[in-house]
């Protein structure tokens, strides 16, 4: 009867030991949001219709901007677009809390004129 006894109270420690941990790991918090992701898609889905190269190489911000909320992965988000070439940057960073920024390296349009389409999202 005295190993039955040890075997039920280590069951009951180890059931203790399961609950405080899942206790502490409960009350941390944790916020994943999908705002990267979601622009990262919708960069994604922009340069698969094919017009964000040509818009991107000429450093059309309206253009690029238009093509991204086309896609519809940014409802309920707010966005901005930059261009950054070689030597200068087009477009507003928004002045905002939580920003998530999701880019894309294009190489140019019909010669090589490397551009970064930085895609900025965030909660309005």
């Amino acid at each position: 009867m005295k190993g039955q006894w040890k075997t039920i109270e280590s069951v009951i420690a180890g059931i203790v030991i399961l609950l405080f941990v899942a206790v502490l790991t409960s009350t941390s918090v944790h916020v994943s949001s999908s705002a990267e992701v979601q622009g990262y898609r919708a960069l994604g889905s922009a340069y698969e219709k094919g017009a964000l190269r040509a818009y991107a190489s000429q450093m059309d911000t309206d253009a690029v901007n238009s093509e991204i909320a086309a896609t519809g992965y940014l409802f309920g988000l707010g966005h901005s677009v930059t261009i950054c070439n070689a030597t200068d940057c087009v477009g507003t960073v928004p002045d905002s809390e939580n920003v998530w920024a999701s880019s894309l390296l294009l190489s140019g349009d019909e010669q090589y004129a490397p551009v970064e389409v930085i895609l900025y999202v965030f909660r309005n």
